[in-house]
C-alpha cells in the first residue's frame, strides 16, 4: 500500500470525482498536500486528511489544465516521512 493522488478530476458537482485529495494507507499522517498552478503558484493547501480542492481559487472556478501536486506524509509506526510530488488534469 502506497500513496495514490489521482491523476484527473472532474469537479463538476455530479458527487463523482469532485474533489482531489490524496489517498493515504491508514498509517500515515498527512502533513501537507499542496497543488499549484502551471505558473508555480500555490492554488491549495492542507494538512487534514480527506480534505481536497474543490477546482476553485477564492470560489472562482478554475479552467482545465495541468497542475501540480505535492505531499509529504508521516508513518506513524515507524516515523519515516514519505514525500512525493506529481501532476494531474483538471477537466470541465
Amino acid at each position: 500500500s502506497d500513496i495514490f493522488v489521482p491523476s484527473a478530476f472532474t469537479p463538476n458537482n455530479d458527487g463523482r470525482n469532485d474533489l482531489l485529495r490524496p489517498f493515504l494507507p491508514r498509517s500515515y499522517i498527512l502533513e501537507e498536500f499542496s497543488i499549484y498552478n502551471r505558473w508555480g503558484q500555490p492554488v491549495y493547501r492542507t494538512s487534514q486528511t480527506g480534505e481536497g480542492w474543490d477546482g476553485k481559487i477564492a470560489e472562482v472556478v478554475q479552467d482545465s489544465g495541468v497542475y501540480i501536486w505535492m505531499l509529504k506524509a508521516r508513518d506513524s509506526i515507524t516515523g519515516i516521512i514519505h514525500e512525493r510530488k506529481g501532476h494531474f488534469t483538471l477537466i470541465r
